[in-house]
């Protein structure tokens, strides 16, 4: 399989680990990774790489690719223009290190989040924090029609979450057992004071769940025809070919 473009993003990340310098830093020469397999192979199994490269992928998508795999995510078809965010949310957002969302799109109406997961398995408070973060996004927007969030992950829904949580509908059950009250005591105080909103957002929150192999298997169903040589179906072709070789490499799908 030939070289893809992410390639350049994993190049540029082994020269600022073996040359630090340029950021300002010193290298350790007590290191862990100390050469550059072993560099290559952390960093393709770090769950922060392979988010920046969804977020790169989806940065350069087309709208209706962008949609397809937020329409994947959550299980719905998904139209309409959405916003995506880059990593100034906690700033914009007044969310003081309260929560960090993977991946976060917003239009005028509403708001579709997207949490990814490689090895770590989810907790009902990491629910909890993206209806948080529903809640901090509406004290600057206004109240949005709905919040959604869709988990991507590898494996079968039932393997997801610490809680043995096996089918969304005992997650939507959980949900409404937590201790929402607990949860807030510990969140900034702008966000405490709204405990009646958070918990219609959380209770109310649309999920969907998919998992890698999809997105893979979605990758290949929007590839341009074979037939099609134009400039616009090369790069998209590249941009595809790319993302999917990628999950290969990570062994997330076939």
């Amino acid at each position: 399989m030939k070289s893809g473009w992410l390639e350049s993003y994993y190049e540029a990340l082994e020269f600022f680990y073996w040359e630090p310098q340029h950021l300002g830093r010193k290298k350790h020469s007590s290191a862990e990774f100390d050469t550059l397999p072993k560099v290559k192979r952390h960093l393709r199994n770090m769950e922060v790489t392979l988010n920046h490269n969804i977020h790169q992928f989806l940065a350069l998508a087309p709208r209706a690719l962008r949609n397809k795999f937020l329409g994947l995510c959550l299980g719905r078809d998904v139209s309409g223009d959405f916003v995506m965010e880059f990593r100034d949310v906690d700033k914009k957002f007044n969310l003081m290190n309260s929560t960090q969302p993977d991946l976060l799109f917003i239009s005028s109406e509403s708001t579709i989040s997207v949490e990814m997961k490689i090895g770590a398995k989810r907790s009902i408070a990491q629910i909890q924090k993206y209806a948080l973060l529903a809640l901090a996004m509406e004290q600057i927007d206004g109240q949005k029609d709905s919040h959604t969030l869709g988990l991507l992950g590898p494996g079968d829904f039932s393997s997801q979450f610490k809680e043995g949580i096996a089918s969304l509908s005992e997650l939507r059950k959980a949900i409404q057992d937590a201790d929402h009250e607990k949860f807030l005591s510990k969140q900034p105080l702008h966000l405490r004071n709204e405990p009646s909103r958070f918990k219609q957002i959380v209770e109310t929150l649309q999920i969907g769940f998919t998992n890698y192999q999809s997105f893979a298997t979605m990758l290949e169903a929007s590839m341009p025809d074979a037939s099609d040589f134009s400039d616009g179906a090369e790069v998209f072709r590249n941009l595809i070919q790319g993302m999917k070789g990628e999950l290969k490499i990570r062994r997330l799908a076939p």
